[in-house]
């Protein structure tokens, strides 16, 4: 799940156990072409992620009340995607909320191709 919060920035809740080898696995992807395409689309998606809870944790819970407050006047998140951010959060119990910059790749083919109508809900099933 994805919510865009800023120009270029993200708040994703995604599997937290994944590992590129099972995602790579859960794709179908072993060798060739496609196992590198799928190796950058998972580099992509996961370099540089920020857990948010830990850095509300250690940075912000003293200056916001709660992890949701945080959210709301922080980061400038909706109160109806919060609560909806939470909700699937706690659905599972390895999902974590994470803080991206959305160019930090430099792979702008590998994001665009991500976030297509054409494989956006393939790729999210996945990796949440």
């Amino acid at each position: 799940m994805k919510f865009s919060y800023d120009f270029y920035k993200s708040i994703l809740v995604l599997n937290g156990k994944l590992t590129k080898d099972s995602f790579l696995k859960e794709v179908g992807a072993s060798k060739g072409y496609a196992k590198e395409m799928f190796e950058r689309v998972y580099d992509s998606i996961h370099s540089e992620l920020i857990d948010l809870i830990e850095e509300y944790e250690l940075y912000y819970s003293k200056e916001y009340p709660s992890f949701e407050h945080f959210l709301f006047r922080k980061m400038n998140i909706s109160e109806k995607d919060i609560i909806e951010m939470i909700k699937f959060k706690n659905e599972k119990s390895y999902r974590k909320i994470f803080r991206s910059d959305d160019g930090s790749t430099g792979d702008y083919g590998i994001s665009t191709f991500i976030y297509s109508e054409e494989v956006r809900d393939r790729i999210m099933k996945i990796i949440t």
